[in-house]
């Protein structure tokens, strides 16, 4: 007898994640592709991307580490500058000669974060529902995905997500791979 309750609970709790599962990728299928609205958007090719930051003082300047090197990129104008390389993987910082003293705190393969949310609401959700694809969702001012998926944006859907997050002042958020690096910025009003 109690076998046979512990078999029928099993199968109810199968059904209903079975049924949640479908309920949620029905959402994510809604969520269209582009870029957000109000946003601009750039693509780097990057090889072996390791790490990124966004510089808490320079709000529009974010490092990138990757086999091919260290850069500081301008996000408002994509202007990219190769610098001396210089971060600590202990620690998850980086510094470079244009960002004076601050030590830049990075997120990548070893670990770390950037900021998931902006000040006016916006923010960054990741979902691989497809895994090892993997998406990240932008959500704008306080949207979220499994709510109003059409207001949302996926903003990546690809393999080998390293780090995605805003920038301090929220005007700039980057996704790199292990091989693409995008950054979008608030487009001018």
């Amino acid at each position: 007898m109690e076998r046979m309750e512990k078999e029928e609970r099993t199968r109810v709790l199968s059904r209903m994640e079975e049924e949640n599962r479908k309920r949620l990728l029905d959402l994510i299928e809604r969520i269209p592709h582009r870029v957000p609205e109000g946003w601009e958007k750039d693509t780097f090719a990057v090889g072996g991307l390791l790490y990124l930051g966004f510089s808490n003082v320079c709000t529009e300047k974010l490092i990138s580490i990757s086999s091919q090197g260290q850069w500081v990129i301008d996000c408002e104008t994509g202007e990219k500058t190769q610098c001396e390389e210089n971060y600590d993987e202990e620690d998850l910082i980086a510094c470079a000669e244009a960002m004076g003293e601050e030590l830049v705190p990075v997120a990548g393969e070893g670990g770390g974060g950037l900021r998931r949310f902006s000040r006016t609401g916006d923010g960054l959700a990741f979902a691989a529902p497809w895994w090892p694809k993997e998406q990240v969702i932008f959500m704008p001012a306080y949207a979220s995905w499994y709510q109003d998926p059409e207001k949302c944006s996926v903003l990546f859907d690809d393999y080998e997500l390293r780090a995605f997050g805003f920038s301090r002042c929220g005007n700039y958020m980057a996704a790199g791979s292990s091989h693409t690096l995008e950054i979008y910025r608030k487009g001018k009003k």
